[in-house]
């Protein structure tokens, strides 16, 4: 759906419900829908469609104008609910396709496990080209999930950035040769920067119910860059150097350090 020229979006919505029965009078019920979740845990929602909007034109801004050839701002949303049930000689009502409220807490007692999910991919999302050729991509994501069984709950919760930018400038060389025609070499020089953030966290039941709190976490960052030259149709090469850190509740924090080059030369006869 176009709001207006530079702004467009799309929403979609999807809800499900199923029955399956055994022999033995075993009864399965399950249900998924796209949901808006919020709170702490989790605990408030309600069911909504999923969206995303773009909105393109913005290096037209005045104070933008004079840096950028274009600018585009992304957001994104989707949300799930999923829940299933057990029964046994199970009597009662047929499992409602739109008013499943009520149907959620009346049966509680009998439902074996339930997730429920919600991921803005991205909150926040850039796309930008500047005037002297170089291009900028960033994205923010954000993500909580709640599960729940029997014996307890989880929550987890996961948060990225990720950029990139990318250099490429073409040029030439031209070599006077004595007593022959200049010889031209065209050449072609890329420059890809990297950097990544990204956080976990994991909160469930301890201590065998009694208790609720962290149970995993995780951050890290990596950093690299790629440069890529083509020397001619025939020879090219690059070379690559990369940074990551990472920390982790259970294991500590580790470094790693990758570098490495390639040179390509065709041969033909």
């Amino acid at each position: 759906m176009n709001l207006t020229k530079s702004i467009t979006s799309s929403y979609n919505y999807a809800q499900n419900v199923s029955t399956t029965r055994s022999g033995s009078g075993t009864e399965q019920r399950n249900m998924s829908r796209d949901y808006f979740a919020y709170g702490e845990k989790l605990e408030n929602g309600l069911p909504f469609p999923g969206w995303s909007i773009r909105w393109s034109g913005l290096e037209k801004l005045p104070i933008l104008k004079k840096y950028l050839r274009s600018l585009s701002l992304e957001h994104g949303f989707s949300g799930k609910e999923t829940r299933s049930w057990q029964f046994e000689n199970f009597d009662g009502p047929n499992m409602p396709l739109f008013d499943l409220g009520n149907f959620i807490t009346d049966f509680e007692e009998f439902e074996r496990s339930s997730r429920i999910n919600t991921n803005f991919s991205p909150l926040v999302g850039l796309t930008a080209n500047l005037q002297k050729g170089i291009s900028m991509n960033f994205r923010h994501n954000l993500s909580k999930s709640l599960d729940r069984v029997p014996t307890g709950m989880t929550v987890h919760r996961d948060k990225s950035y990720t950029s990139s930018a990318n250099y490429s400038h073409r040029g030439g060389i031209t070599i006077p040769l004595p007593f022959m025609e200049d010889y031209k070499i065209q050449n072609t020089v890329n420059f890809q920067f990297n950097f990544d953030m990204n956080e976990s966290e994991t909160l469930g039941s301890k201590n065998g119910g009694l208790e609720f709190g962290q149970t995993a976490f995780n951050s890290g960052w990596k950093a690299g860059i790629r440069i890529t030259y083509t020397f001619s149709a025939k020879v090219s090469g690059s070379m690559i150097y990369g940074y990551h850190e990472n920390k982790s509740m259970t294991t500590g924090k580790k470094i790693d350090r990758d570098f490495g080059f390639d040179v390509n030369i065709a041969i033909s006869g």
